[in-house]
């Protein structure tokens, strides 16, 4: 091959390698991926963190840790969730890059990282304190990335530390535990767990008399207390009754206007379990979210003894004694966490409430009239199996005697009194 032909080929894939590389610097537009270390964050120092600020226009919350708890400060120092709390802290330590640019404060907006109250296009800001400040974060614009060698989508967003300046990352996390922001996403939602319930007493309001159902023991059927006639407990109604464990969607403190929730006057319930506790609900009028305002107590009449079988051996009895003692251990411990419920009132959803607010005659079942009975159709005989007719001889007329000619050559006037017919005199 001559020498000027071998020159000529590099020369084209010299000129090859320019254009591939020039096409994708255009495409990415001054993207580049982090070939050396991708943490957003630097040795973050994770355990000093006491206190996380998330802020978007619409709303924000506020996480303390004080002692070992973490708390809602916005919910008058309600429980937070400590998972949801720890699963972002992590997910921010451990936050990568995976393309990064630099880019002038004029273009923040268009990527939603403006800080927040700064202007119409802010982000999520997430601030991490401690004694002072740790660090800041930004969660702007959410974007979609397509592979086109494999043909796969993935979400990520853009965001923007501030002690980095001009410089914004993509990071594949969606942060769907922060967006959007709200309050009661942050609450522990751990509530009350009545056991098996024996008694539900409805107490009467407005123009309802109330009811109350009790059962004898965990499988005995439900019985409405002092029915009256003809009222029949619905075993529907009453089957729904087997457990009774009402969750949160938000909470409020208890200084709250009576005005507000309805508890002026309220509706009451009182429920108590097998085991000794009674969960005395007062529930209010409608809230938000499709939920009603609650407040309750809580008291048990806990056994402070076990009474021996008769002829108990020594070591049955030592078994069960410790076997009581643990069990006491256990709903002593229960009534002290649900007594702290009591600071606060809370969102019930209505669903967990529409059963045990039924009316009185709402949970009677119903009478059903009895058919009327129906009469058996008479079955119709074919007309050629009908018998003929036959006329009975009496049945026939009798024929009229024809009167005789009258000597008389001049006709008789007729009289004005019938005659009598002759037939009749026969």
């Amino acid at each position: 091959m001559k020498k000027n032909h071998l020159l000529l080929l590099l020369a084209v894939a010299i000129i090859v390698g320019l254009l591939a590389l020039y096409f994708q610097i255009t495409k990415y537009a001054g993207w580049n991926d982090s070939k050396t270390d991708r943490t957003i964050f630097q040795n973050l120092a994770v355990n000093d963190i006491t206190k996380i600020q998330i802020r978007s226009a619409p709303a924000s919350v506020t996480l303390e840790k004080k002692g070992d708890q973490w708390s809602v400060a916005e919910r008058a120092d309600y429980p937070a969730d400590f998972t949801k709390i720890r699963d972002l802290i992590k997910t921010l330590w451990g936050l990568e890059a995976g393309q990064e640019t630099q880019v002038g404060p004029s273009q923040l907006g268009r990527l939603k990282l403006i800080e927040t109250g700064k202007g119409a296009d802010s982000g999520i800001e997430i601030n991490l304190l401690g004694d002072k400040a740790i660090a800041s974060l930004i969660i702007g614009k959410a974007v979609d990335q397509t592979n086109a060698a494999t043909g796969s989508a993935a979400a990520g967003r853009f965001v923007y530390n501030p002690a980095r300046k001009d410089r914004v990352y993509l990071v594949s996390e969606s942060f769907l535990s922060v967006d959007p922001v709200t309050v009661g996403s942050w609450l522990d939602k751990t509530f009350i767990a009545p056991g098996e319930i024996k008694e539900i007493d409805q107490a009467a309001w407005s123009n309802n008399p109330g009811w109350k159902l009790i059962r004898k023991d965990e499988k005995a059927d439900w019985q409405l207390e002092d029915p009256q006639s003809g009222e029949n407990l619905d075993k529907a109604f009453a089957g729904s009754f087997a457990t009774f464990a009402p969750t949160i969607v938000d909470v409020r403190p208890q200084s709250v206007s009576p005005d507000e929730t309805g508890l002026s006057d309220p509706f009451k319930i009182t429920v108590k379990t097998f085991d000794g506790f009674t969960y005395d609900f007062l529930v209010g009028k409608q809230g938000p979210d499709k939920a009603r305002y609650l407040r309750l107590s809580v008291s048990a009449d806990l056994p402070s003894a076990r009474t021996p079988k008769p002829n108990e051996s020594a070591d049955t009895k030592k078994k069960q004694d410790e076997e009581f003692d643990q069990k006491t251990k256990t709903l002593k411990q229960r009534l002290e966490n649900e007594q702290q419920f009591e600071k606060w009132v809370f969102l019930v959803p209505d669903w967990n409430l529409e059963q045990i607010l039924k009316r009185r005659d709402e949970i009677l079942s119903k009478a059903t009239p009895s058919p009327s009975p129906v009469a058996a159709p008479i079955p119709e005989l074919p007309s050629a199996a009908l018998p003929t007719p036959v006329a009975s001889p009496s049945s026939q007329p009798s024929p009229s005697p024809t009167p005789e000619a009258s000597p008389s050559a001049s006709p008789t006037p007729p009289s004005s009194t019938p005659s009598p017919d002759p037939a009749a005199g026969s």
